[in-house]
């Protein structure tokens, strides 16, 4: 009686089963367009249109040979200061010892010789960091694994920061599909349905998962939009398939 059951419940789901014809085009679901945020140069131009980068990597630098020398000149002199903090350090801590037979005015000048120092070393390093923060606003790295799909810009361009779009770029990684379907199922599309579809110019079938459905219709064509995640596929193809709608 169970198994009669359960293959009813099959027959009429598989009853009420639709398939929804849907098209659908490739897009990244992470794209940017990238710049610095400050005024220079193009001095260095490490990419094209096409190339691939990992996140980190160093996509272009404007001249920045000043602010390179302001950072080992500050590297130079944090280091001097590091080793004058730890001879103070070490000399206050020798006389620290003997305390008792050293004179009390001797020991406040080698306390005061010792704080000093460190306030330097500290300082240093501020200005150390402050140093390396400004070379790095002359650098474009990669925020994301990234392929460039347009360049902007050219070695000896004049840059104004926050201003000029440098680089666009997208996750490769990141693929997404956007449906469209006709707004009479507006009410049967759902979240976790499947759509299977193929790709233009191939003839693999693929499945995918309804993550995502828009909130609004498109006036001028009378349909709705979903996404559905995607891998391997290249953004701008466009194909079609069949949501299993419940």
């Amino acid at each position: 009686m169970k198994k009669l059951f359960i293959t009813l419940c099959l027959l009429l789901n598989a009853l009420y089963a639709e398939d929804i014809y849907a098209t659908f085009d490739v897009l990244s679901d992470q794209t940017s367009d990238l710049g610095v945020s400050v005024s220079g140069v193009v001095g260095t131009l490490y990419v094209n249109v096409g190339t691939y980068a990992k996140k980190g990597d160093l996509l272009l630098a404007l001249q920045n040979s000043e602010e390179k020398q302001a950072v080992e000149s500050a590297r130079i002199a944090m280091q001097s200061a590091q080793k004058s903090a730890e001879h103070a350090q070490k000399t206050y801590e020798r006389y620290a010892a003997i305390a008792d037979v050293i004179d009390k005015e001797k020991m406040d000048n080698y306390r005061y010789e010792k704080d000093v120092a460190a306030l330097s070393y500290q300082n240093a390093r501020t200005t150390l960091a402050m140093k390396e923060a400004a070379f790095a606003k002359t650098e474009l790295r990669a925020p994301y694994d990234l392929v460039v799909t347009k360049k902007q810009t050219e070695l000896g361009s004049i840059v104004f920061g926050g201003q000029t779009t440098l680089l666009s770029a997208m996750n490769p990684h990141m693929i997404k599909l956007v449906l469209k379907f006709d707004e009479k199922y507006w009410q049967k599309v759902k979240i976790g349905q499947k759509f299977t579809y193929k790709v233009d110019g191939s003839d693999k079938t693929y499945e995918g998962t309804i993550t995502k459905i828009y909130p609004s219709v498109l006036s001028a064509t009378r349909e709705m939009q979903a996404e559905v995640k995607a891998a391997d596929l290249m953004p701008g193809l466009f194909g079609n398939g069949m949501i299993k709608a419940e």
